[in-house]
This record gives C-alpha cells, sequence and structure tokens, in this order.
C-alpha cells in the first residue's frame, strides 16, 4: 500500500470508509483494509454481537478470537488509521425494532431486559473496548429507529447503553464512545412523515462523547443531491456543541427500486461534493462512506454505493475524493 503524497489546501476533517468488501473473499475483505489506509485516514468496523460467545456459560469461540486477532493486526499495520468500531445489536432488515441474532434460548419479547442479555451485551462491550481499542466505539446504531418502533426496548437499551459506557470508558479510557442516529429517520423523513424528534439526542447526553449521524438522504424525499436542504449538515451544530461525525453516508450510483430519478454517477458525485465541501464549512470531524467499492452481493441500493465499481474501476465520484483524501489533514 503506497499513500499517495499529499497535495492541496488542508482539509479539517477525517475521510475513511466502512470495511465492507467488492465480495466475500478473505483477499476481498483485507483489501477493504489497505483501501481504507491508502486513501483515508480512518476506518469502520460494524458487527453484530456474537451473543453466545458472552452469555453466562460461553466462551470466546475460535472464530470471533481468530477475527479479532486478524483484524487487530491489519489495524496495527495501518497505524495512522483512526479505529471506529460500531457494535449494532438490531436488525436493520426491520428497520431495526427488534434485536439483531438473538439467541434461540433467549425470550425477543423480553430482549434488552433480559438479564442475561444485558450481561453478554456489557461482556461484549468490555471485550471490544479492551482488544480493539477503537479511537470511537459506537454502542447501538441508528439508535434512534428503534426508539420510533418499539420503544419499550429502547428505553431498555438506554439504560444498558449507559452501563456499557462506563465499562468502554473504564477499559479504554481515551477512546470516545456514543450511539449513532439515524438523520433522514430523526428528521421525517424516511418512511413515516412526522415533525423531527431530536429529543431522542437527549436521552444519552452526559454518556455521549460524540454526535454521530448516518445520513442517507435519497431513502428519504430527496431525488437529488440539487434538492439536499441547506442545512443538511449545518443543523447538527445546533443539536450538540461538541464534535460531529458523519458515522455512515452513501449515495447510489444506479437506479433504486421505487425511487424515481435517484442513481446517477453524476449525482453520486455532486451528492459527495457536497458532502465534503458541507463537512468542511461546518467543522465536522470526520465522514465515512460506507463502502469504497461496490458490494457485489449486496441488495440496491448498497450494491452501486461504492465509490469504484466491485472490479476496481473507477466511477466519476472516485476523483474527487481521492483529491480530497489527498488534501494533508490540519
Amino acid at each position: 500500500m503506497v499513500r499517495p503524497a499529499p497535495e492541496g489546501d488542508p482539509r479539517a476533517f477525517r475521510m475513511g470508509f466502512s470495511v465492507i468488501p467488492p465480495s466475500r473473499s478473505p483477499e476481498a475483505y483485507t483489501g477493504a483494509f489497505a483501501t481504507a489506509a491508502q486513501y483515508g485516514d480512518i476506518v469502520l468496523l460494524q458487527r453484530t454481537p456474537p451473543w453466545e460467545d458472552f452469555l453466562a456459560g460461553g466462551s470466546v469461540s475460535k472464530a470471533t478470537a481468530d477475527n479479532t486477532r486478524y483484524e487487530v493486526a491489519l489495524l496495527d499495520q495501518y497505524s495512522h488509521l483512526r479505529r471506529f468500531f460500531a457494535i449494532d445489536p438490531t436488525d436493520g432488515v426491520v428497520q431495526r425494532s427488534r434485536i439483531a441474532n438473538i439467541p434461540s434460548g433467549l425470550d425477543p419479547q423480553a430482549g434488552f431486559n433480559d438479564p442475561s442479555l444485558r450481561a453478554a451485551f456489557i461482556e461484549y462491550v468490555a471485550y471490544v473496548s479492551t482488544n480493539y481499542r477503537p479511537d470511537y466505539l459506537a454502542i447501538g446504531v441508528e439508535i434512534n429507529m428503534l426508539a420510533e418502533r418499539n420503544p419499550v426496548q429502547f428505553q431498555a437499551f438506554a439504560s444498558l447503553y449507559r452501563e456499557a459506557y462506563e465499562v468502554a470508558k473504564k477499559n479504554n479510557p481515551k477512546g470516545k464512545v456514543f450511539p449513532t442516529f439515524q438523520l433522514e429517520d430523526i428528521e421525517g423523513t424516511f418512511e413515516t412523515s412526522h415533525s423531527p424528534h431530536w429529543e431522542i439526542v437527549d436521552t444519552f447526553r452526559g454518556a455521549m462523547d460524540v454526535l454521530a449521524i448516518s445520513t442517507y438522504p435519497f431513502l428519504g424525499d430527496v431525488r437529488t443531491a440539487d434538492e439536499l436542504r441547506p442545512d443538511w449538515i449545518s443543523q447538527l451544530k445546533s443539536h450538540f456543541a461538541g464534535e460531529i461525525i458523519i458515522a455512515e453516508t452513501g449515495c447510489a450510483s444506479a437506479p433504486v427500486e421505487g425511487k424515481a430519478n435517484v442513481g446517477t454517477e453524476e449525482d453520486q458525485r455532486a451528492y459527495l461534493e457536497r458532502l465534503l465541501n458541507d463537512a468542511q464549512a461546518n467543522g465536522i470531524a470526520a465522514v465515512v462512506w460506507t463502502a469504497a467499492l461496490d458490494p457485489s452481493f449486496a441488495a440496491a441500493p448498497l450494491r452501486s454505493i461504492g465509490l469504484r465499481q466491485a472490479d476496481g474501476s473507477n466511477k466519476l465520484a472516485w476523483e474527487t475524493w481521492e483529491t480530497w483524501a489527498r488534501r494533508p489533514l490540519e
């Protein structure tokens, strides 16, 4: 991996990708780390807890242990990358209304109220914070979606989160800990229309080091980059006085089913340009694009969300990303 020499005006925010690979091969997964290191300053690993490993009477499986050693070795190799680990306990397939991969022996209705599951979650938070030592640790992903769709489970999670926050800070004092929130769902433009529900963020104040937002405007009421609100990014500063990051974002480069006029390479480039310029202008600390290369195994719209094709060929937006990534970090 040869990182391009710095060039251009300084930028004030870190740029990075998740480690979603273009295919399911081990080589592609390793390559996702290399791409993040070559063209960015931060890398996101997102994972549902392996519940069985951490329930009472269980033990860390060989698969979990081997994967941890492998990933930590890669992260150590790319020492300039800030580490962002997201613990994702809810199921995105059902709009995060339930716990993901809950073991068969546990009552899904009890969910985050189940003492055994709560204990397993705390143990996993301790495991991640100790072994990965992330610079950024998200405990709960797009958690406002759970609040909207399952308030009882959200309240149980909120109390669990505060316990987990203390454990994470004890095991990795320098790491920043927080949940992430889904912007379009907060604003009421995703699936159901409602007034903005920013009060959900207040649930975590006092135990939230960063305001971390995922944003996918084309899944809401935005069809093209030209329709993005003037205060799309700048509004975030009015809801949090501290560090703000775009924890994940992206824009499809191919048509999205059910979304008229959404999904072209030209619009993906326009979206990226607006995103990076707004991040620079508004003091955003980091921007994470969901995938560098199209994940060929994924369903639409994720399948075309990369800035490069699955085979590594560039899309129109890649030049914009590469130009910004070469700018020296202030």
